[in-house]
């Protein structure tokens, strides 16, 4: 991502806290090169899945969608 926006940035924090969360339960010492597999994978998914989340979440809506 080169020169995100506002709106990026704000998901990128959001993606920060997530990931946050989870190296709390991993432990903040821990190197990077220490983490197995299944860890280093949870954490590319915590940052994505943060991501992708506060982008919805930030969305605007647009005229295609129906209000209910």
């Amino acid at each position: 991502m080169i020169d995100p926006d506002e709106r990026e940035q704000a998901a990128l924090r959001a993606a920060l806290r997530t990931m946050a969360e989870l190296m709390a339960e991993i432990g903040w010492t821990t190197r990077f090169a220490e983490l197995s597999e299944a860890q280093a994978l949870a954490l590319a998914t915590a940052a994505v899945d943060g991501f992708q989340e506060a982008m919805q979440t930030r969305a605007p809506r647009t005229h295609l969608e129906v209000p209910f």
